[in-house]
């Protein structure tokens, strides 16, 4: 797979994805018909709580809760990895620094998850992601 099979549609490149002020559940509806006009048609995106779990710490953020803002050292990270059953799973991170003096620590809290049934598929749909959230 060559660079300009990773790279967005230009008309679609170019739209702003506009996540401040929005809900996860809100940027998960977005992502997935951007997704869809690029013809990269995931099996679904969907908040990482789907469960709506009350402990966001393990399950991710809720449909309801605000998309993060990045500040300072605050980023998301994108990963690809096998799902449980089968095909991939592409997950967004809010990865935070928590300053503590001359330390602190790191945390990631997932946002989204994005499921594809082939590793190509995953990579494609990983890198147009990156694109449109701004994460490359």
């Amino acid at each position: 797979m060559n660079t300009t099979e990773l790279d967005l549609p230009v008309a679609l490149a170019a739209v702003p994805f506009d996540t401040v002020g929005k809900t996860v559940g809100a940027v998960a509806n977005l992502m997935s018909r951007r997704l869809r006009q690029a013809e990269l048609e995931p099996e679904w995106v969907i908040e990482a709580n789907w469960i709506n779990d009350g402990n966001d710490s393990v399950f991710g953020l809720k449909a309801d809760a605000m998309w993060p803002d990045r500040v300072d050292r605050d980023r998301l990270c994108l990963s690809v990895a096998t799902g449980h059953s089968e095909g991939w799973i592409i997950q967004i991170d809010h990865v935070r620094l928590h300053a503590a003096g001359d330390g602190g620590h790191w945390s990631s809290l997932p946002i989204l998850r994005i499921k594809t049934l082939t590793r190509s598929h995953a990579w494609a749909v990983a890198a147009a992601v990156s694109r449109i959230l701004d994460i490359d």
